[in-house]
């Protein structure tokens, strides 16, 4: 349970700071409340979705399942986060008088087409840039001896490497759009780039690779920096999207095969 103990005070603090941020400085003013009491019960939705989070990703990361494991573990059960979020922002889209989907996703009307074409110019040039200062920030760490030499990748990363190409299609679509509803339409909007970057890598803490969380965290703030630019949800979505294809139908199959671990 003490493993629980830091993850569970951190996000009370982050908790308790939203909810004083907007009754002082209405942090959440893109949101319209019909009344204080739906405003509480906005309050306890958001309580409900954090600590429940804390707490399904703090297991996940705590046990990472063996190759075993994972062979009997149904494709659907990757979706439980998405899940979770999904059905949050459904409720907090009920609970604040069901704006327009455009306007609480951040998704305008018009213009979609150039957000579309630099969504495909921040996904290559993110990925680029995500790459390379992940390197280097990994042999920095190697050097001064904080990350081995060698790392070995988590049974988790090397499932997903041997999954056919539509599970792995349907993983970078519910990625892309899921993800970035909720961790940019929905929480930068709220509490900022950083912030929210943070959450979204300790969201991703439970793939039981370390060194990922470096790409994820520059990646995160790429494609939030053109989130606060554009305040336009789809070049982020498109984005999210090339840099996980990349990884899932590139990067990790090619470093298996090299390796040896996808033979057989």
């Amino acid at each position: 349970m003490h493993h629980y103990l830091l993850p569970l005070i951190f996000i009370t603090l982050v908790y308790v700071a939203m909810i004083v941020m907007n009754e002082r400085y209405r942090l959440f003013s893109a949101d319209h409340f019909s009344s204080t009491a739906i405003k509480v019960i906005a309050y306890v939705w958001l309580g409900i979705l954090l600590f429940g989070l804390v707490i399904l990703i703090t297991g996940s990361s705590l046990r990472i399942p063996t190759a075993q494991e994972l062979a009997r573990v149904p494709f659907y059960s990757l979706f439980g986060l998405h899940a979770v979020l999904f059905v949050f922002l459904i409720g907090w889209w009920l609970l604040t008088k069901r704006p327009p989907l455009g306007e609480f996703l951040n998704i305008p009307r018009h213009g979609n087409g150039e957000a579309v074409l630099t969504g495909f110019a921040v996904g290559v040039g993110g990925w680029i840039f995500t790459i390379s200062i992940a390197l280097i920030i990994g042999l920095i760490l190697v050097a001064s001896g904080v990350m081995p030499k060698n790392p070995q990748p988590s049974p988790m990363i090397g499932w997903m490497a041997a999954l056919p190409l539509w599970k792995k299609g349907v993983i970078v679509l519910s990625a892309m759009t899921i993800e970035e509803a909720f961790f940019r339409g929905w929480l930068q909007k709220r509490i900022g780039v950083i912030a929210s970057t943070i959450l979204f890598a300790l969201a991703h803490s439970g793939l039981g690779q370390p060194f990922l969380l470096i790409g994820v965290t520059l990646i995160s703030l790429v494609i939030g920096f053109t989130f606060y630019r554009t305040k336009n949800l789809i070049p982020g979505i498109i984005a999210h999207g090339i840099f996980d294809a990349v990884q899932l139908f590139v990067i990790i199959p090619v470093v298996f095969k090299m390796s040896g671990m996808g033979a057989g």
